[in-house]
């Protein structure tokens, strides 16, 4: 009795065994029957893929492209020798002749430049002493001493300075010009320029 269950029992275990390997069967028979249907949906996510680096690097280019700044201007519009000061307070730089303003950052009428991107800058600005024979300037950000430009070895003589800053979108920077201190330009002698290193 025990045997004859023992056989029923192996032979059920046997059918379901067969149909597992059936299905599994039939399942790697559809693949080789149907080749074009396992590719169209392998190329059906390959396409997804590719469209969604393109839009990636589609976002990037346009980020990149839209993140040019650059500006260059001297402290006034004709070819004419102009000093600046010496005043009894600060003052604010000017740089009316604008050479290059990429991204429009640049504001000649308040001589203030606001960073467009949060990014790497780099900026300069140089300048040539005066008639009160002494130079004294700084570069402002966000109204914080950030470096200066010192000379008193005579009239036309220059200072230059210049460094990398890190800017949030909305930061400011601007020169201001100490008390008793003149600054002298003609043709571009005097200048304040800057430029995107790389947006972040």
């Amino acid at each position: 009795m025990v045997s004859s269950w023992f056989l029923v029992v192996l032979g059920v275990c046997s059918l379901v065994g067969v149909q597992a390997e059936v299905i599994l069967t039939a399942t790697e028979d559809d693949a080789i029957l149907n080749p074009e249907q396992t590719t169209e949906n392998d190329l059906r996510v390959l396409v997804l893929q590719l469209k969604a680096r393109v839009e990636k690097l589609e976002k990037e280019r346009e980020d990149r492209v839209g993140a040019q700044v650059a500006f260059s201007a001297s402290l006034r519009t004709t070819t004419e020798w102009t000093h600046v000061g010496p005043y009894d307070t600060n003052i604010t730089m000017l740089f009316k002749k604008v050479t290059t303003n990429i991204g429009n950052a640049y504001d000649k009428d308040t001589g203030i430049f606001t960073a467009p991107v949060k990014g790497l800058y780099y900026l300069r600005f140089t300048g040539c002493v005066g008639n009160s024979g002494t130079l004294n300037a700084a570069l402002f950000k966000n109204g914080i001493n950030m470096f200066a430009i010192y000379n008193t070895l005579g009239t036309h003589s220059s200072g230059s300075n210049g460094m990398t800053l890190e800017l949030e979108k909305g930061d400011q920077v601007w020169i201001i010009l100490w008390p008793s201190s003149s600054v002298f330009d003609q043709s571009r002698l005097t200048t304040f320029s800057g430029f995107l290193v790389f947006p972040m």
